[in-house]
């Protein structure tokens, strides 16, 4: 243990991120106040009306009825403006969800961005399912040389409502011109359709994460209405970074600055963040599903501790190597990554050569490792176990594994057998995606095969659409931003994960890291002479914290 307190040779793991690594204010190319996030005025519904054309070729029967939001400052009439005859010059082209993403029905919000056809400047941006198509009409919202269309969570009830029956929905863009004196009817561009599917059921459990601010930010997916909400506040200099949770949300350690040193820290209570016992130096760790131990790395060795003091208890070889730890849920066992040469002291990654490897729990001890995954030269961390404990997910990549602009998203079975790459949440090969984590359930997909999805994010330094255009840019001057990914486990031969689409609640202005979920927040009872403390209000007998 003289290596977990001593922090003279351990380096933050928020110093490998770097609290200053990030740009501090992103600077969007659409300007720094075009966030899109203000457009939430609820559309006007003109009512149901028969289909006229759909656009879709499906192979249920036809679409019956058809839901027309026009936006506030579009024509009234902007549905009947789309009857002119077909232009192929004219057509808009959707830039941002990529083809076959899923998302949940109840994000806060969401957007699709398009690039107008020659002479656009009124839109129809159809969703159309089995049995309905809901269509929003809209004149273009400027956003990194094209246009978005912020869906909130009353536009995306009616969207999931269209999804109904076969899980999906084909997303069109049309796009035409004013009227004008000389024609009657204009000409009338339609994009190249995409599929977005849409779960049956919401997205459960709540996220922390580390903001570039030097801050840990949650949000509550099961509350509606909800907001970003700053929880452990920090700076560039005494910065809040890596945090562990446990699994039921009621505990977290979180590393502090200043860089590049690290202050010794507690295990605190998550509802009134109050210290639990003594203070120690660690870079990763993870809770026992029990909480009653917490498996801790200094980025070179393990040290297993009290989960509600942070003292050593017996129970872990001594000298065992390893870092970045993550106990499955079950208690079984706990997964980490092992470089094959030991680094000299404790930095909080590595980049050479590096195993997975698992350790049984016995309910008392940990036994021998054994490797999951043999390392052939490159470099596997970050490893996390699925809520269902059957899949590791983790990052590979040459080189560092902090803040690689080449680290990959896979994943393996827990049993063993061979990885498979997330090609399709990857999105490419230079997107610095980084920091999985799945969230705490087994969900459903409700389409027309009912199936269980896992839901994973990461961290991802690519284009966010037309909002965020950052890959011609120095790697220093790319934010990292949470994204998600729904995960199909029975898929067979293939790629089980879908495109990744970018959280909403997140600030664009900073990076974001780090998103560990629990089941729900957990919050201080307040009122009849129970105090909030600082920074939090009392709401309906609870403290809820300010925005970040």
């Amino acid at each position: 243990m003289s290596v977990m307190r001593a922090s003279a040779v351990v380096i933050a793991a928020v110093g490998a991120l770097g609290c200053a690594d990030e740009p501090r204010v992103f600077r969007a190319d659409a300007g720094p106040r075009d966030t899109g996030m203000a457009d939430r005025a609820t559309p006007v519904d003109t009512g149901e009306l028969p289909v006229v054309d759909a656009g879709v070729a499906v192979d249920r029967p036809p679409v019956q009825t058809t839901r027309d939001f026009v936006r506030p400052g579009t024509p009234t009439d902007a549905p009947a403006r789309f009857d002119g005859a077909e232009d192929p010059a004219g057509a808009p082209s959707l830039v941002y969800p990529d083809n076959e993403t899923i998302i949940p029905p109840n994000l806060p919000s969401f957007e699709i961005h398009f690039r107008p056809g020659s002479g656009n400047d009124l839109f129809e941006v159809s969703f159309a399912g089995a049995v309905t198509v809901a269509r929003f009409y809209t004149r273009c919202v400027s956003v990194g040389g094209g246009c978005a269309l912020t869906l909130n969570e009353t536009d995306l009830t009616q969207v999931a409502d269209a999804a109904r029956g076969r899980g999906n929905v084909v997303v069109t863009v049309r796009g035409t011109r004013s009227p004008d004196a000389s024609t009657e009817a204009n000409p009338v561009g339609r994009s190249a359709p995409i599929t977005l599917g849409v779960t049956r059921d919401s997205l459960r459990g709540a996220v922390y994460w580390w903001a570039s601010s030097g801050s840990i930010v949650r949000y509550d997916m099961g509350t509606a209405g909800a907001r970003a909400e700053l929880f452990l506040r920090g700076d560039l200099i005494n910065c809040v970074g890596c945090h562990a949770l446990s699994r039921d949300g009621t505990r977290m350690w979180a590393g502090r600055g200043p860089i590049p040193g690290l202050v010794a820290t507690p295990i605190i209570d998550v509802a009134t963040r109050n210290a639990l016992g003594t203070p120690f130096n660690a870079s990763f760790g993870s809770f026992s599903p029990d909480n009653s131990r917490y498996l801790a790395s200094d980025g070179v060795r393990l040290a297993l501790l009290n989960g509600a003091n942070g003292m050593p208890v017996p129970g872990l070889a001594g000298g065992t190597t390893g870092s970045m730890p993550d106990w499955s849920p079950d208690g079984t066992q706990a997964v980490f990554s092992r470089p094959q040469v030991t680094p000299p002291f404790g930095p909080t990654g590595h980049s050479g050569a590096s195993d997975l490897m698992l350790i049984p729990w016995s309910g008392t001890a940990f036994g021998a490792a054994t490797t999951l995954l043999r390392s052939t030269g490159i470099n596997n961390y970050y490893p996390s176990f699925s809520p269902d404990n059957r899949w590791v997910l983790f990052n590979r990549a040459n080189g560092e594994s902090s803040s690689n602009l080449g680290a990959q998203l896979w994943v393996t079975p827990a049993t063993g057998g061979e990885p498979i790459r997330l090609t399709r949440a990857d999105g490419g090969d230079a997107n610095g995606n980084s920091w999985p984590k799945w969230t705490p359930f087994v969900e459903r997909t409700g389409g027309e095969v009912d199936e269980p999805l896992l839901w994973f994010t990461f961290t991802s330094r690519r284009d966010y659409g037309l909002r965020i255009q950052q890959q011609g840019r120095a790697p220093g001057d790319r934010t990292s931003q949470l994204w998600m990914a729904a995960f199909r486990p029975t898929t067979r031969g293939g790629d089980p994960s879908t495109p990744a689409f970018w959280l909403p609640f997140q600030n664009i202005d900073q990076g974001n890291h780090i998103a560990q979920w629990v089941p729900s927040l957990q919050r201080q009872e307040c009122g009849t002479g129970m105090m909030c403390g600082n920074n939090e209000t009392c709401i309906g007998g609870r403290c809820i914290g300010a925005p970040p």
